[in-house]
């Protein structure tokens, strides 16, 4: 069986919610100290301030125009993100898949370099991809994790792949 998949990784409503959840939680408590405590907190204003500029940032993030991603995965465990907006872009070569990846049944947290970069972070979650691509590219990627050392590549926290030395 061939473990080949090629994976469009649409933007997630789940994250983007998440975000926004999260920017309008820090400017309410921002809106809660600066209302209720000004004088029993030391160095209230400047609380405030980061709150609020964290709550701003954290909004703006999650309102800016997302990217859409391609995972392609060869038959013998080569990995591709190709990174698209507006228009496609060249990818930057063969990736690998790096130790601390991590496969969740709603989350797919996958670092990854290619030759002579740093290593970049993609967040696959459920609601990106269809159900089928989902499946598979968890199956392709718990594969090419496993592969070489076990104490490299994609860890499948639900359901435990590697063998442990007990």
């Amino acid at each position: 069986m061939s473990i080949a998949v090629s994976a469009l990784v649409r933007p997630s409503r789940i994250q983007r919610f998440v975000w926004g959840g999260c920017g309008l939680a820090f400017l309410a408590s921002a809106l809660a100290i600066g209302l209720a405590a000004p004088g029993h907190m030391r160095f209230a204003p400047f609380v405030v301030a980061a709150l609020a500029a964290a709550g701003s940032a954290v909004l703006g993030a999650a309102g800016s125009h997302p990217k859409t991603h391609r995972i392609d995965i060869s038959g013998t465990g080569d990995l591709r993100v190709t990174v698209q907006q507006d228009v496609g872009l060249p990818s930057a070569g063969n990736a690998v898949l790096l130790p601390g990846s991590v496969i969740w049944p709603m989350l797919m947290v996958l670092r990854h370099a290619a030759p002579g970069t740093g290593p970049r972070v993609l967040c696959v979650w459920r609601d990106s991809v269809d159900a089928a691509a989902w499946r598979a590219l968890a199956v392709a990627l718990a594969v090419v994790g496993r592969r070489g050392n076990a104490d490299e590549g994609c860890e499948d926290t639900t359901n435990s792949l590697q063998r442990t030395n007990s």
